[in-house]
């Protein structure tokens, strides 16, 4: 057995602040995690609640890998473990029941997992971490709600740019779109956007939804476009909408939206799991292939509004996104 693993944070500076984290226990399971981020920064005991939201799922799922009673793992006990964790962590920082009634309060995090069962091994996966066997069969779960967000930064890049902003105007205004919507203006998009441009923008994004995302109803395009970000919890661990999404929250994730993956142990040679700072997979299964896709990215498209938009851009010394990857090769 081989294993490699590597993470690193979006912001240079502040390393202490990645809210990515690998588990590796040799013969057990190995996992990534991906904190989701507040917007809000509100920190608990001085950590941001993305970084609190992976630590405590990762120690989650280390206790029950690690539990002979669930050797098996069931996908429904190990979510009801991590939830019971987080539901702790609400009752200690007194706000257990805002988190039960609004869900963008709530603290979460993403997991994909591999877990050696003997004979075979189990995948899991939440949210939208992802997973790669034997260096060739990839699955990642649907990014559209992201591509939908991402399009109110892209449009807005475009507005500024064209009207002779520089580039920290398009970030600003861009950030300010993707994070609070279009449905009003926001004071970090002046004097760059007014009304009318506002309304063009929303327009713009609407019509790139509606011919690459044909399959999204319109009403719940609309939804994101209004709200941004700030309003992504409406889709959160429910099965409303083709935008719906699994998070670890502490609260019922539909059994729909967990994707399991048994494969015989003896058909594995490799296997690779990686958080969503990685936008396009290695050539092989080697650190130093992701490492070289992501310097490829960074070097195609580092404010992620070409090839990969996405609702944050890469600068001098802020990332993208936090990426953490860990690759497993079975002898």
């Amino acid at each position: 057995m081989k294993i490699e693993a590597f993470s690193e944070g979006k912001n240079l500076d502040a390393p202490e602040a990645n809210e990515d984290q690998f588990l590796v226990l040799p013969g057990r399971g190995y996992a990534v995690l991906d904190g989701v981020t507040d917007i809000g920064g509100t920190l608990y005991d001085g950590l941001r609640a993305g970084r609190l939201a992976s630590q405590i799922a990762s120690k989650a799922v280390a206790e029950i890998l690690l539990d002979p009673a669930a050797r098996e793992l069931r996908p429904e006990r190990l979510i009801e473990h991590v939830s019971a964790a987080f539901q702790a962590a609400y009752v200690r920082y007194g706000m257990l029941e805002i988190a039960r009634n609004d869900p963008a309060r709530r603290f979460g995090a993403t997991l994909t997992l591999a877990v050696d069962l003997g004979e075979a091994i189990r995948f899991v996966l939440i949210g939208d971490s992802g997973l790669r066997i034997n260096g060739a069969e990839i699955f990642l779960n649907d990014t559209v709600l992201d591509l939908a967000t991402a399009s109110l930064r892209v449009e807005a890049h475009r507005l500024v740019a064209d009207a002779g902003g520089d580039a920290e105007d398009c970030r600003r205004v861009g950030r300010a779109c993707a994070f609070h919507g279009a449905a009003r203006l926001h004071p970090e998009t002046k004097p760059w956007l007014d009304e009318a441009k506002r309304r063009l923008l929303h327009e713009r994004c609407l019509a790139w939804c509606g011919a690459h995302l044909p399959a999204i109803p319109e009403a719940d395009v609309r939804r994101v476009l209004d709200t941004g970000i700030d309003g992504q919890a409406h889709f959160q661990n429910n099965t409303i909408s083709p935008l719906s999404y699994a998070v670890l929250d502490g609260f019922e994730i539909p059994q729909s939206l967990v994707r399991v993956i048994d494969r015989p142990r003896a058909t594995i040679r490799s296997i690779e799991l990686f958080t969503d700072g990685y936008f396009e997979p290695a050539a092989t299964p080697a650190l130093a292939e992701w490492e070289a896709s992501f310097a490829e990215v960074e070097r195609i498209d580092p404010e992620k509004i070409g090839r990969y938009p996405s609702v944050k851009g890469s600068t001098a010394r802020m990332r993208t996104d936090d990426r953490t990857v860990v690759i497993v090769h079975l002898y």
